[in-house]
């Protein structure tokens, strides 16, 4: 006995069958349910969700092949494997067809059931690992695109767009912008989701090292070849592959490149046989690529291959509206994790994080929500716990900050408006509930320029 949990659900009208069925299963250690109907089935799968179903063609109450796209409906998940003495490959097409994972007729040898059975579980859990690791992963990605922005908003807008087509997507923004999300996400909602996501980094890989990881090799192709090895695009066949900081790639290595993406089909190192291969590409890099393009450094036929459909992301910088919103999702995800109960920021902390220039964008300001919420020994994070600045000076920032002066909160409200409205100041007064005349003069009284 191994001692395995898993439930499984034995659907057969012949007693004799379900006994010898369970006699098996028990002894491998699973769990076992009976029904003798299907009727008895469906109830069976409603309320005790088992793991894997092995179900008879032929029942009193109704067939397999009907039975299987209610079971479906109820459980997708669940994995189908069909029993029945009367089997023909037709009917096994079907069975497959309406979602069963196998098909198998009896007499059966034990071992052989027992054998598949496992495997069918191992898959299954498989698939859902990666489902469950998918939905991390689009989580994590959604989150670089918090905020009501319109240049969130565009993006959105555009992700949505390309991930209904095939289209070749080249990203371009500064480091920490989220290009590489941006990747993930248009390939977990496009109808490749299903097939291999493949990332590859091509900063600091020599050209040798570089053919090998996307071409594959042949076992003897240069001396540590000891052993054939299937490249990024075999493995990313029928997916998506996705080019990091492309503009890093060396000549010889984006001549070839271009020769795949053209002709759709390549050979290994050292190899003679041609591969064919069906993939999306997806690249991105934090360069002008028309300025590498003119000063020689990648190839401009490449480049034209690639610039099918530029996306350009917005720095922080540009999207400050966006700040504080992110802060907040930062703060309640870093609060799950940590363990801490910070209820959001100070004034002053806000005029901070809105007045900084954020050089590493949204993965900066995750990590410095991280850092201060470590740090933190408040409510709420306070300009002492950011690293803007020396603190040390000012022992007791922490608690000033909660007692500050009606001309002090005055100033960095209207500091924090006008800086995410960028300077419009119009706009700025309306939201402060002002004229523009009077937000003019308080702007002068407090040595705030136009601009924020």
């Amino acid at each position: 006995m191994t001692g395995n949990k898993d439930k499984i659900l034995i659907v057969d009208d012949q007693h004799s069958v379900r006994f010898g069925l369970r006699s098996l299963l028990e002894g491998e250690g699973y769990r076992v349910l009976e029904a003798d109907t299907g009727a008895q089935a469906l109830a069976l799968i409603t309320e005790q969700a088992p793991q894997l179903i092995l179900l008879d063609l032929r029942l009193p109450d109704t067939d397999g092949l009907t039975l299987l796209p209610r079971i479906k409906a109820i459980d997708d998940e669940a994995p189908i494997i069909m029993l029945t003495a009367h089997g023909t490959i037709e009917t096994a097409i079907t069975a497959l067809k309406n979602g069963a994972e196998n098909f198998l007729t009896k007499p059966f040898e034990p071992d052989s059931l027992l054998i598949l059975i496992a495997r069918t579980l191992d898959q299954t859990r498989t698939r859902r690992e990666r489902l469950l690791l998918g939905l991390a992963q689009e989580q994590v990605a959604a989150e670089y695109f918090v905020g009501q922005s319109d240049a969130i908003k565009r993006i959105h807008a555009t992700i949505e767009r390309l991930a209904a087509s095939d289209t070749t997507v080249l990203l371009q923004g500064e480091t920490g912008t989220g290009k590489g999300m941006v990747a993930n996400l248009i390939h977990r909602q496009s109808e490749r989701r299903h097939k291999p996501f493949v990332a590859l980094n091509c900063a600091g890989l020599s050209k040798e090292l570089l053919e090998s990881e996307l071409f594959g090799h042949e076992k003897g192709a240069f001396t540590s070849a000891v052993a054939s090895k299937a490249g990024l695009f075999e493995l990313a066949h029928q997916g998506t592959i996705f080019f990091d900081e492309i503009s890093e790639m060396e000549l010889a290595v984006q001549a070839r490149l271009l020769n795949v993406l053209e002709q759709k089909r390549f050979r290994r190192v050292g190899g003679v046989q041609e591969k064919e291969v069906a993939v999306r590409i997806i690249a991105a890099t934090n360069r002008n690529l028309q300025h590498e393009v003119k000063r020689g450094r990648f190839r401009e036929d490449l480049f034209y291959r690639l610039n099918v459909m530029p996306i350009l992301l917005p720095g922080l910088r540009e999207r400050r509206e966006d700040i504080l919103p992110l802060v907040q999702h930062f703060i309640a995800h870093f609060n799950h994790k940590l363990n801490r109960r910070i209820a959001g920021v100070t004034p002053k902390a806000e005029a901070l994080l809105l007045g900084y220039p954020w050089p590493g964008n949204i993965r900066e300001l995750r990590n410095i929500v991280e850092r201060a919420m470590i740090l933190c020994a408040q409510e709420r994070l306070h300009a002492s716990d950011l690293p803007f600045g020396d603190f040390n000076d000012e022992p007791s920032a922490a608690a000033s900050e909660e007692f500050l002066s009606l001309e002090e909160v005055e100033r960095l409200q209207i500091e924090r408006v006008l800086t995410a409205q960028n300077g419009n100041l119009s706009r700025t007064a309306e939201i402060l509930g002002v004229t523009r005349t009077t937000l003019y003069n308080k702007l002068r009284r407090y040595g705030l320029n136009e601009g924020g």
